[in-house]
């Protein structure tokens, strides 16, 4: 049977009082093992699940935390939050997920949903976090964009190290030959793409390469279809490029199918390199050289900071920048390097 019962039923069908059901099903208080054995009797015979979001409420043992994601369909965000989950979740705290499809008025619809939930902390992954922050008087923590125009006293920033990230694709793509190089990345200004754009320019003046303004695509949109157009604009401008820089591996996922439906061999005509390491970047029929983040250890490090924060213990440095690690693939090195 699997009817869903009350405790007051479980108390009519075992013959002990409500009370006495609660400290069994709790395990507190006592009761004699005869009492156990009729109690669980019925629980077993009617699939009785407790309601923990009561229990919850009544024992205050089960904290949340709001995880704030901008596009849950990306595998670099899915595969953090479910990091952080488990993480949380191995620390007895519930989590909350509020997908915000990179809208600012829906990021600001569920900051206000949590904070009136009254979680424990909100952890933000690359988000636009309103004003309204200001007035959380919560620890919230903040991965992979910096947030400007809020105070961001006593609030996490966790990071990858955009500019050594964009700084070693620069170098890998200088090293290979490259002298023409374009790039492709997030201008938004509470974005990484411009610091990663910083690293790789960073490169280009150590190496003596010259940088092309006209070889960088700005845009606010870092899937596929833009990285594909970028190419298809570029060579419809006949631009003349040897190498393409990418601010997300989405986007090189689309730069080498332009590139390939044009004709142009990559990586014998031109090479490109992206950025995070998903798993597309691994198996796709160009396996793409990438700079990879290390997302374990950023939900790791984010999780350690808020906890401690929640409990008001002492935090050395609020703001941690992660190593990042170039992992090169047949985009640049043709077929003779095996994928990682």
């Amino acid at each position: 049977m699997n009817k869903k019962l009350s405790m007051k039923e479980i108390s009519k069908l075992s013959g002990v009082s409500i009370a006495t059901v609660s400290r069994v099903i709790n395990g507190t208080g006592r009761f004699s093992l005869d009492t156990k054995r009729k109690v669980e009797a019925v629980i077993n015979e009617y699939n009785y699940v407790p309601n923990m979001a009561a229990r919850s409420l009544r024992k205050a043992s089960m904290p949340t935390i709001g995880v704030i994601v901008p596009d849950i369909t990306n595998e670099f965000f899915s595969s953090m939050v479910l990091e952080l989950q488990i993480l949380l979740f191995e620390l007895q705290y519930s989590t909350i997920i509020c997908n915000t499809n990179e809208l600012i008025e829906l990021e600001k619809e569920h900051l206000n949903f949590l904070l009136a939930q009254n979680v424990s902390g909100i952890i933000v992954i690359s988000g636009n976090p309103s004003n309204i922050i200001n007035d959380a008087n919560i620890p919230i923590a903040f991965i992979d964009r910096k947030p400007y125009g809020i105070n961001m006293e006593n609030r996490i920033i966790v990071e990858s190290d955009n500019i050594k990230g964009g700084y070693l694709a620069g170098k890998e793509l200088i090293e290979l030959g490259c002298k023409k190089i374009a790039a492709i990345v997030d201008n938004r200004s509470y974005a990484a793409g411009m610091e990663r754009y910083q690293g790789l320019m960073q490169a280009q003046i150590e190496m003596g390469i010259p940088i092309y303004d006209d070889l960088l695509i700005k845009i606010t949109d870092v899937g596929f279809k833009a990285g594909y157009e970028g190419v298809e604009n570029l060579l419809a401008q006949s631009k003349d490029f040897d190498a393409m820089f990418c601010g997300t591996d989405m986007l090189a996922l689309g730069v080498i199918s332009a590139l390939h439906d044009n004709g142009i061999n990559v990586p014998k005509k031109v090479k490109v390199v992206g950025f995070d390491d998903i798993s597309i970047a691994k198996y796709s029929f160009k396996p793409i050289t990438t700079i990879r983040q290390d997302r374990k250890k950023i939900a790791k490090t984010t999780v350690d900071l808020l906890i401690k924060s929640i409990k008001k213990e002492e935090i050395e440095s609020m703001h941690k920048i992660l190593d990042v690690e170039l992992i090169p693939r047949r985009s640049t090195r043709g077929k003779k390097d095996k994928s990682k």
